[in-house]
């Protein structure tokens, strides 16, 4: 164990981190894990105890059992059955694992047709390498590019399309979020250009349902918003201008939410309307029922009937006779003065 203690010694030392723990898994760890991590490459243990880190004092004994936990999860360190651990090769992982997928995908290969197609494939591979990472691409997403190209059986446009897309969405220096777009697109059958429009006109709905929306509502979208219009355009196939015609109806309610706005959708989806012509003469029949059911209580003749027309009878309570005060006689002004003696008399 390499000594940082004293306090008159320069730390001019390196360490030496493989970029496969930068690209491939440093994104998805937690801070204290990552910390850990280095220290410990920093430290030059292979292998260590959990008492070992915790006096490091980085972190408290309790988060360095989680970090410990998320090290082991992700397969960077792995844990003895006398209660140390050890790091992993991840290195030597990577190459014994690709190695064995191009050995699969290449048994059927003979001759010329390997020639061919690893020819395509390094024209390909050179293409996205210089266009999205400036020739400096790391070399996991090598191999996403084959199993893209032979495990998904994607055309080249297509390969070429995903990793512009996840430039677009700046996701291209992960690998975990590219490697689940490919999954995505295999999974929704997009491996001919043709199979993209689809795609690529979803992606434009979406933007411009999201501009319409923060307009409407007067603030930015978040991720529940976003959830929402995902939806909208994935599982309705619906357009901006129907999203934003959904929302009008409801302006009745003054204070409109995405919930208000998604049941709209979800009626209208379940009647077969698919455009803002017919979603404006399916509002104007359902006025017009909603009318009709309202004159059901109105009698023939169109006026209102009374409670006793109707057959309602209500039982009123007698409240009992208030009998009027009786007006008192008004004291004669005579009266008055006999109280104090009369004025008349006299002395």
């Amino acid at each position: 164990m390499r000594s940082v203690s004293a306090s008159n010694e320069l730390l001019l030392s390196d360490t030496s981190v493989p970029d496969l723990f930068i690209i491939q898994y440093m994104q998805d760890l937690s801070k204290d894990a990552v910390g850990l991590y280095l220290w410990l490459l920093m430290n030059g243990m292979k292998e260590f105890s959990k008492e070992e880190a915790d006096k490091f004092g980085l972190i408290s004994p309790k988060d360095v059992e989680e970090a410990l936990v998320s090290l082991v999860s992700a397969l960077l360190i792995s844990r003895r059955d006398d209660g140390t651990y050890v790091f992993e090769d991840i290195k030597k992982r990577e190459v014994d694992t690709y190695i064995k997928n191009r050995s699969q995908n290449t048994d059927h290969l003979e001759g010329t047709a390997l020639n061919s197609d690893e020819k395509a494939r390094n024209v390909l591979a050179d293409s996205i390498n210089k266009t999205f990472y400036q020739g400096n691409m790391p070399y996991l997403f090598y191999r996403l590019i084959d199993n893209c190209l032979y495990d998904y059986a994607f055309d080249s446009a297509v390969v070429y399309s995903l990793f512009k897309e996840g430039r677009d969405r700046r996701i291209h220096l992960k690998v975990n979020p590219m490697y689940k777009m490919a999954e995505e697109w295999n999974a929704k059958g997009y491996k001919k250009p043709e199979d993209l429009e689809k795609y690529f006109r979803a992606k434009n709905d979406i933007e411009k349902m999201t501009a319409v929306m923060g307009r409407l509502s007067r603030r930015r979208m978040n991720g529940v918003d976003i959830d929402y219009i995902n939806k909208w355009v994935g599982e309705y196939g619906a357009t901006p201008d129907l999203a934003e015609y959904a929302f009008k109806v409801n302006e009745w309610r003054g204070n409109i939410t995405f919930k208000h706005v998604d049941d709209k959708l979800k009626e209208w989806y379940a009647a077969g309307v698919s455009s803002i012509d017919a979603a404006q003469v399916y509002e104007a029949e359902r006025k017009t029922e909603n009318q009709n059911r309202d004159r059901k209580i109105r009698g023939k003749n169109g006026y209102f009937r009374t409670g006793d027309e109707a057959g309602i009878k209500i039982d009123l309570k007698e409240e009992p006779d208030k009998k009027p005060k009786k007006k008192e006689d008004p004291v004669e002004q005579d009266d008055i003065l006999d109280l104090f003696g009369s004025d008349d008399e006299d002395d």
